[in-house]
């Protein structure tokens, strides 16, 4: 008897299968939305199994995130024995182990209602699983025990067994909406089931920071697009970057399918059209077609972008780009001058101001530098004035006659302001512009502090050849001690540079350290015996030091190397 009554109550704490004539009445339907999920891995064999189930009739559907990582595709089968295709990825989190994806279902399919929230400790629940017939096993208990998870979302306890052919199966309310994707004890044990909330897998999304991450990069199925336009564009820029053409190509149009009355899908397919021609089609005639369906796609474009104008503007600017690029090209439509043509249209039709400086491109392309330098100087007295148009501006000015380096100067000094506090390279270009200026105008010191702020812009990731031209504009500002700690730093990145040694010895020889830098020549003659310059300073070092014999022997060494210096010191020194 006491046996009978210990069964009774493990009955009544662990859960029991469900005879089929007590089953609840929405059991045959909520089977119908349960799947087996199969994923394949890279060559194309099958990479794992399990269960997962529907949340909308339009192909949501949620299961393991050990199942997919890995995979490059996935297909579920459905309880009539239907295979679907896994469309996309919609959501992710490794930690809690659970994926929402969508499903390339042709209508409407089967789909559980997800409870709302919260589910109390203590209510009745259902598991489950996948069967292959309306008369497959449904499991009871209760719930008991309610974690937080995330708010307002919950982690559930329940006395039901799991096993593993049961992991992922959806865990039903008494009214048949289901609330929880069964997980197993982290210990083993199988006389209870986990559920993580499914309000929480419901609502998983995809961001822009997501994609590169790994939680995402180690599923090889398409992810789904951000829901927030701005965020799906950067993904757009992102993945630009990674792609061939092609791949690029398709990831465009799945943009433009999700996105469709947003002119930023149709700008970026018709450069791609453009400028990846060759890379698109197999023949001339096949380029040809690419280039009148890249202008198509501006003017689709021009549709959502809501200013008039702006699509003769697109189309000026993309076929300047290409006809810049690719000097090669025949077609009249796609000329410097065509660009012009229209550029005008775009004026006449709505003047921008940023139409203006495409403008001044075009005029600096048409070598026009006085009409470059104008109109950019237009778009610098507007609030649309860059640090390109700045930059450019200056490189204008410096090609006409009689121009003013002071005004070049002064046109950095505006493109390096303009450009704030970036860290990169734009303000690198045009610091190093500044320092050739600097240099003509022997202002060392001057270039010396333009050389430290490249550094600062560059976070402090320079070459070797940074190091040398900085030295050389402190020895040239007498800053010796400074100009011996970059040539040194110049050294320690490319220890094989003869030219480094010998730079170094010229910074001793300034300093009157003739010893030391007998020790640098030496070191650059190992590496270049022939160095004719090298021993002719060797040469000096040991005129200097009053070893006459030495100093003859280095600088009829460099004569014989052909050296131009070296007879008048032989003249000089060698009697």
């Amino acid at each position: 008897m006491k046996r009978i009554l210990i069964f009774i109550l493990l009955c009544c704490q662990c859960g029991l299968a469900v005879a089929q004539k007590d089953a609840p009445k929405w059991k045959e339907k909520a089977l119908k939305a349960i799947v087996t999920v199969i994923t394949y891995g890279k060559d194309g064999n099958q990479k794992a199994t399990g269960t997962g189930f529907f949340i909308s009739e339009t192909g949501e559907a949620v299961s393991s995130y050990t199942l997919f990582k890995g995979a490059t595709k996935a297909t579920v089968t459905d309880m009539e024995g239907k295979v679907l295709p896994v469309e996309s990825i919609l959501g992710a989190d490794e930690m809690y182990d659970v994926v929402k994806f969508k499903v390339a279902a042709p209508k409407k399919v089967a789909a559980l209602t997800i409870a709302p929230l919260p589910v109390a400790n203590g209510t009745a629940a259902y598991l489950l699983p996948f069967a292959k017939d309306k008369n497959g096993k449904i499991y009871s208990g209760n719930i008991t025990e309610v974690s937080k998870l995330k708010d307002p979302y919950k982690y559930y306890k329940l006395a039901v067994p799991l096993s593993v052919n049961q992991l992922n199966s959806p865990l039903l309310t008494a009214e048949g909406q289901v609330f929880g994707l069964a997980q197993a004890d982290a210990g083993g044990k199988t006389d209870v089931c986990y559920a993580l909330s499914v309000g929480y897998a419901n609502n998983l999304t995809v961001g822009s920071a997501d994609y590169l991450s790994s939680v995402y990069t180690s599923i090889g199925i398409k992810k789904a697009w951000p829901k927030d336009f701005d965020q799906a564009n950067v993904v757009l820029y992102l993945l630009g970057n990674m792609q061939d053409a092609k791949t690029r190509l398709a990831t465009v149009n799945d943009f433009i399918a999700t996105f469709p009355e947003h002119s930023e899908g149709y700008l970026n397919r018709s450069s791609l059209y453009a400028y990846n021609r060759k890379e698109l089609s197999s023949s001339t005639s096949e380029q040809d077609q690419y280039l009148n369906m890249a202008l198509e796609d501006v003017k689709t474009a021009a549709k959502y972008s809501g200013k008039k104008g702006d699509d003769i503007y697109d189309q000026a600017k993309l076929i300047y780009g290409v006809a810049t690029s690719d000097t090669t090209l025949n077609n009249p439509a796609w000329t410097i001058d065509a660009a012009m043509d229209l550029l005008q249209k775009a004026i006449k039709e709505n003047d921008q101001i940023e139409y203006h400086q495409l403008e001044g491109d075009i005029y600096f392309s048409k070598k026009d530098f006085q009409k470059a330098y104008d109109t950019y100087m237009l778009v610098n007295n507007s609030d649309a004035a860059t640090p390109a148009t700045y930059y450019y501006a200056a490189k204008a000015l410096e090609n006409i006659s009689g121009f003013n380096i002071g005004d070049v100067i002064a046109l950095l000094d505006k493109a390096i302001e303009k450009c704030g506090t970036e860290i990169g390279g734009e303000a690198g270009t045009y610091i190093l512009e500044r320092i050739n200026w600097r240099l003509r105008l022997q202002q060392y010191p001057e270039a010396v502090a333009d050389y430290d702020l490249y550094y600062t812009k560059m976070s402090g990731q320079v070459n070797s050849n940074f190091y040398y031209l900085r030295e050389q504009a402190k020895y040239h500002a007498n800053d010796f001690e400074g100009a011996l700690k970059d040539i040194r730093s110049a050294i320690i990145q490319s220890p094989e540079t003869p030219d480094y040694y010998a730079e170094e010895a010229s910074v001793y020889v300034r300093m009157q350290k003739y010893t030391e830098a007998l020790s640098s020549l030496d070191k650059a003659i190992e590496l270049a015996p022939d160095f004719a310059a090298c021993h002719r300073l060797r040469g000096v070092c040991f005129v200097r030091l009053g070893k006459k014999t030495e100093a003859c022997e280095a600088l009829n060494k460099a004569k014989s190397l052909g050296d131009p210096v070296a007879d008048k010191l032989i003249k000089e020194n060698c009697k």
